[in-house]
């Protein structure tokens, strides 16, 4: 057996298209050593991880798809809810118009009634005072047609003639303001 330094001193070279036997039965051998060692050690690991990384994506896929569907779900629950509140809304604000002119109609109508009773108070107590107004001028009047009788007559009208003469008077009065 020589040496590779030796085959290439004596121009013996290495030419790697030169069929040799040998090492093609030992190539092969070293070829289906490795791969039984690989196809026991390492291929079994490998399609193990692969396989488990394909039921983990597959998993993922499942739980993305599982959450997507739930996110729809409270995306029409939220949607659903939006509206709810708007029409809640809308029936407040109607409401709260409706007690508005409720209270409206209220305050002007108490207004009106006070007002209508102010209006009948003052003519009650103008009527008041006008009678009042017409019972003193007639008062007077008696006692001044008493005083002008009394210098007419020339004499002085005692109290019993005075009464007299007064009812005469206030009828003659009331008479003549009905008439």
């Amino acid at each position: 057996m020589t040496s590779m330094p030796t085959l290439l001193a004596a121009g013996g070279g290495f030419n790697p298209l030169a069929f040799d036997p040998a090492a093609l039965i030992l190539t092969i051998i070293v070829v289906v050593v490795l791969f039984s060692l690989l196809a026991k050690f390492a291929w079994g690991p490998i399609l193990a991880g692969i396989e488990a990384r394909e039921t983990k994506i597959e998993g993922d896929i499942e739980a993305a798809a599982k959450q997507r569907a739930e996110a729809d779900a409270l995306l029409t629950e939220y949607k659903n809810t939006v509206k709810n509140v708007e029409a809640e809304m809308a029936a407040l604000r109607e409401q709260g118009r409706t007690e508005a002119e409720a209270m409206r109609a209220d305050i002007l109508a108490k207004a009106d009634a006070d007002a209508k009773e102010r209006s009948e108070r003052a003519v009650r107590e103008i009527e008041l005072a006008h009678h009042q107004a017409l019972e003193d001028i007639r008062r007077e009047a008696v006692h001044i047609g008493m005083a002008v009788a009394g210098k007419v007559v020339g004499r002085s009208v005692d109290g019993e003639d005075q009464q007299r003469l007064a009812a005469e008077v206030v009828s003659g009065l009331t008479d003549v303001q009905g008439a």
